[in-house]
């Protein structure tokens, strides 16, 4: 991830190695894609402080998924500032209904430009319907 992206077609493949990361549901490669102090808001939530906090924010329900895909629907990027609607698909693991949970979300991401950290996310907020996927923890606890 240790670039900026310029063209869209450099956009179009940072956020295919950021989804990646994610879509792993490993947490230990949230470094490859956060800096240590990132900042990250999910809604309503509290803000998440630091690459620390985001670990701990992921892990358990990480944990529980059989797996997360996020399909980008489009993209723009101003300055470093990328704006990319799209699609988050999750199954949870043990749902007794085995559902497809497909939920559309909105991420706004602040890029470091320079030093150590170019190209990871520096600040983020992401903004979706949390509900249904909350809804399948639930029932397969």
């Amino acid at each position: 991830m240790a670039f900026v992206p310029t063209t869209q077609s450099e956009i179009r493949e940072w956020l295919l190695r950021f989804h990646e990361s994610n879509d792993s549901l490993d947490v230990s490669r949230l470094s490859d894609i956060y800096t240590e102090d990132a900042k990250v808001q999910f809604g309503n939530m509290p803000l998440i402080d630091g690459l620390d906090g985001l670990r701990k924010f992921f892990e358990g329900t990480w944990a529980r998924l059989e797996m997360m895909h996020h399909e980008i629907d489009s993209f723009d990027m101003i300055d470093n500032k990328i704006y990319q609607p799209c699609h988050i698909t999750w199954k949870v693991k043990n749902d007794p209904e085995k559902e497809t949970i497909v939920v559309p979300a909105f991420a706004f991401i602040y890029l470091e430009i320079s030093g150590e950290n170019r190209g990871r996310v520096k600040q983020a907020a992401y903004y979706m319907d949390g509900a249904p996927l909350t809804a399948a923890l639930q029932r397969s606890s």
